[in-house]
């Protein structure tokens, strides 16, 4: 049966399990992530409960994270017309896709060299709707943001690794500012 009470997210973690054990090469590995996560999103049961799950704006709940490849399955719940800030994981790699309601994805691509402390020049390389069922790949240190294009979203994230853990910078796209973040606080939800 598997430790979780909804079939399809048991389903999900036994195939990522199987996916990491096959030790792909970095790039094939995440992009191998994006047909397991897309059908998880596709599961009407597991939709139905997901809207049962409150909005926070800073929070993202723990639904799963692996103790023996240390892969990290978290959800995002977005309250209405949700603005996100540019920021980017660190070093890791995340797989965003778009369980209900309708975002938008915005990528980002680095004008400047990165050597002044603080500072960064940004330009938007890519704006494209993320309606339910959409699946993106996020590699590591690409500034992005998605913002919620509907009443409310959620997002299922798969993640190199626990949040937190890491260093990820948030940038001001009007002053060109940058910060460092840990991430959204982490709250356990039992699925």
């Amino acid at each position: 049966m598997g430790q979780y009470s909804n079939s399809a997210f048991n389903n999900f973690i036994h195939d990522m399990q199987m996916h990491f054990s096959l030790g792909l090469p970095e790039v094939e590995h995440w992009e191998g992530v994006r047909p397991l996560l897309s059908r998880l999103i596709s599961d009407n049961e597991f939709r139905n409960v997901s809207r049962s799950w409150e909005r926070k704006k800073g929070r993202e709940y723990i639904l799963h994270h692996d103790p023996e490849y240390d892969f990290f399955v978290g959800a995002l719940v977005r309250e209405p017309k949700h603005v996100a800030m540019a920021h980017d994981h660190g070093p890791t790699w995340t797989i965003y896709g778009v369980l209900d309601g309708d975002e938008v994805t915005q990528i980002f691509e680095r004008l400047d060299d990165g050597s002044q402390p603080g500072y960064a020049k940004l330009r938007l390389k890519v704006r494209s709707e993320a309606p339910m069922g959409t699946v993106d790949v996020v590699p590591p240190h690409i500034p992005h943001a998605e913002n919620g294009n509907s009443p409310r979203s959620v997002a299922i994230t798969v993640r190199t690794t626990k949040p937190g853990s890491y260093d990820q910078i948030m940038f001001d796209l009007e002053t060109g500012k940058t910060g460092i973040s840990r991430g959204l606080d982490l709250v356990p939800l039992k699925i």
